[in-house]
């Protein structure tokens, strides 16, 4: 009896495996547009939603979704962040990045908890990085 023939293709990847975009340039179809400093903001309150919702995950104790959505999520946030500080007058720009490098160490030590799998350590650094994404939202405006 000969085998029957099977679909190379996994379910779900089709759409992975067609070319997008053709016309554009490759720098405008493989990185990160820059956005205006409003469109930015807008995207960086997108990304910390994103990110205050990995707590169903460390409830879970699903830690590679937690790292993995983490660092997706952190780095859109990094890059908006970095528009919107860039945009605003000189004498709020240093008290900007201080609190914005604040909440990226947070956010490492938050990616660390979940690489060793503690709980506890998740928990205490998921609060303050809630805590200081909200500072830091609240200053960009």
């Amino acid at each position: 009896m000969m085998p029957a023939k099977f679909n190379v293709l996994a379910a779900g990847t089709l759409n992975s495996d067609e070319a997008r975009d053709l016309k554009l340039p490759l720098k405008n179809r493989f990185y990160l547009q820059p956005l205006t400093p409003s469109e930015a903001a807008q995207r960086a309150k997108e990304s910390a939603k994103d990110i205050v919702s990995v707590k169903e995950l460390i409830d879970k104790k699903a830690w590679p979704y937690v790292q993995n959505d983490l660092r997706l999520k952190a780095e859109y946030l990094r890059f908006d962040l970095n528009i919107v500080i860039s945009s605003k007058p000189k004498d709020q720009k240093k008290p900007l990045k201080e609190l914005t490098s604040k909440l990226f160490q947070t956010i490492d030590n938050l990616d660390h908890a979940a690489k060793i799998k503690s709980t506890p350590e998740a928990e205490k650094y998921y609060a303050e990085t809630v805590s200081t994404l909200n500072d830091v939202l609240a200053k960009i405006g």
